[in-house]
């Protein structure tokens, strides 16, 4: 096998360096995007919250409304 000149070796580890900088690249979106998507879940469930806690309060004052007429 022969030895690789001063240049292959340079243009192997800029090329192993721009591989690695793709990936973490890509490490990172994946990331961003896994947090996007739970910040999302987590707002629906606060948002699903609120419309269970109005609906149980609907149905209170309804029912007291009832009640009282």
């Amino acid at each position: 096998m022969a030895q690789q000149t001063k240049a292959q070796r340079s243009e192997a580890a800029k090329k192993a360096a721009a591989t690695r900088q793709r990936n973490q690249a890509n490490d990172a979106g994946k990331h961003a995007q896994k947090a996007a998507k739970q910040a999302i879940s987590a707002g629906e469930e606060a948002a699903k919250s609120v419309g269970q806690a109005l609906k149980s309060v609907a149905k209170s004052a309804s029912s007291r409304a009832q009640t009282r007429g």
